[in-house]
């Protein structure tokens, strides 16, 4: 009997259950926020879903469970308005996504990849005034307050690194690339900021399409099956780049 409880402790893939996403926002040991909606939790739940099936099931019983896995995405898009709270609901995405990977033993390897091998999370902003002002600064400040991060985490200009070689980066398009990360999740902040057409004549030229297409593939590349490219923004004017892949999307589903 006791043999039985220790090996179903060694193939748990948990270091610690983790919690809601209602009971991680509102919690004084995690966020300790006021309650958000019903919209906005819908949201953070298709951002940060990236347990397997079978984890799922026994976080939550197979009906739950099944249902949780079913709506797993790999492309959550968020065509929201001006004083909508768009940063704010990143930045605790970012920080859910961060906690249900730090809650497996190692993340790594529940993915099929090397135990201690690195998986990143960046939100890629217009420029680095706003990656610095806007993302990352909120991002930090709810790290910074959370009691269950204290002493898992390091901070530098542009990063905040934890334990388990999970690292969230505060990127911006004037940036080459991200060759050679890890990513998981990327968040394309205000995505209808950027041209629908190249005006250099070049085909490599930042536009939404080029930006979308490069993260899109980088993801795919490294977590085909839960990772994500997260598309945030309000819609600048009739048939944004935001618009079109909203579009294209719902008549792809119609």
């Amino acid at each position: 009997m006791f043999d039985d409880f220790i090996s179903a402790l060694e193939d748990d893939e948990f270091e610690e259950k983790p919690v809601t996403i209602e009971e991680f926002v509102t919690n004084e040991q995690y966020l300790h926020l006021p309650p958000l909606s019903s919209y906005q939790y819908q949201s953070i739940k298709a951002i940060t879903q990236i347990y397997k099936k079978d984890t799922l099931i026994k976080l939550y019983g197979e009906e739950e469970g099944l249902k949780r896995y079913r709506q797993t995405c790999n492309e959550v898009i968020l065509q929201l308005g001006k004083g909508s709270g768009k940063d704010y609901l990143s930045t605790i995405s970012v920080a859910y996504l961060v906690y249900l990977l730090l809650c497996l033993k190692q993340p790594a390897k529940y993915f099929g990849k090397p135990p201690g091998d690195a998986i990143d999370i960046i939100n890629i902003a217009i420029n680095s005034e706003q990656a610095r002002n806007v993302f990352f600064k909120g991002f930090r400040k709810r790290i910074e307050d959370s009691p269950w991060f204290v002493g898992k985490y390091s901070i530098t200009a542009q990063s905040i690194s934890f334990d388990k070689s999970i690292t969230c980066h505060s990127g911006h398009s004037e940036r080459e690339s991200w060759e050679g990360y890890n990513v998981i999740c990327v968040i394309l902040d205000e995505i209808s900021g950027f041209s629908t057409v190249s005006t250099s004549g070049n085909e490599q030229s930042k536009t939404g399409q080029a930006i979308y297409d490069m993260y899109r593939a980088s993801v795919d590349s490294r977590f085909p099956d839960v990772g994500k490219v997260v598309l945030l923004s309000f819609p600048r004017y009739k048939d944004d780049f935001i618009q079109q892949r909203y579009n294209s999307v719902i008549a792809d589903k119609e």
